[in-house]
């Protein structure tokens, strides 16, 4: 379930680069919110280009569950925030193939 977190910081989210590759194709943003949970964002696209958001991500417990917003658009839930990045990944791929 995505819950709403009380606001903690006076900065509405935090940036950190999220990915196991040097920057270039297969890097992502993992930005946190203030209000709770993650958006994951796509380096490779410039950020005024919607296609750049990729998922919301919200943790629950040991778990995660993600929204996707890029097509296919639906909800899953993962064990890691590596699993969410090599499913970010594939879709990546799916979208440019």
């Amino acid at each position: 379930m995505l819950t709403e977190s009380p606001r903690t910081s006076p900065e509405p989210f935090d940036r950190e680069p999220f990915g196991r590759e040097p920057l270039g194709t297969d890097q992502f943003e993992l930005v946190r919110l203030a209000a709770g949970g993650w958006v994951i964002t796509d380096l490779a696209l410039p950020h005024d280009d919607p296609g750049c958001l990729l998922a919301y991500v919200q943790e629950d417990g040991a778990r995660f569950e993600v929204v996707w917003v890029q097509s296919p658009v639906r909800t899953a839930w993962f064990d890691s925030l590596d699993t969410i990045l090599d499913e970010a990944r594939a879709r990546r791929h799916r979208r440019v193939a």
